[in-house]
């Protein structure tokens, strides 16, 4: 395994334990084919989210990537559970609460960082800070 994977990993490991999560997932964008890829995940369920592909502005990890922007789904989101069913990774993963916050490289967002519960609840501002900077840190790894 080479080291990059080895530091991403643990850090999904990591945001999944400090954050009381079940999943975590770091998902790549190919800026030449303008495609999203999950990369590495930690807490799945299956090997499913290897084969997604998603377009920007499709899908959870699409949306942070075309506005740059963090998006929250948890239990204080109005209509989540019909709003969960456009995300693939969350039905694949049968996630019912996610953050995803974008990883910015070289001046654009180069990929998304994700956690998500298997059961409602409200992820805290700390949480998402922690995400956050965790995403930093991935910035730093992938350089």
């Amino acid at each position: 395994m080479e080291a990059i994977q080895v530091e991403i990993e643990q850090k999904l490991h990591d945001l999944c334990t400090n954050t009381s999560s079940d999943f975590s997932a770091f998902a790549n964008v190919d800026q030449g084919s303008q495609t999203i890829r999950w990369e590495y995940a930690h807490g799945f369920t299956n090997n499913r989210y290897k084969n997604m592909v998603i377009r920007p502005g499709k899908g959870l990890s699409g949306s942070v990537v075309r506005f740059g922007t963090t998006m929250v789904l948890d239990i204080d989101t109005p209509n989540r559970q019909r709003t969960r069913l456009q995300y693939p990774i969350m039905l694949a993963e049968n996630l019912v609460s996610a953050v995803a916050v974008p990883v910015q490289m070289n001046g654009k967002v180069g990929g998304v960082l994700l956690i998500g519960s298997r059961t409602e609840v409200k992820y805290t501002t700390e949480q998402v800070e922690l995400l956050k900077k965790t995403a930093s840190e991935i910035t730093e790894i992938k350089k």
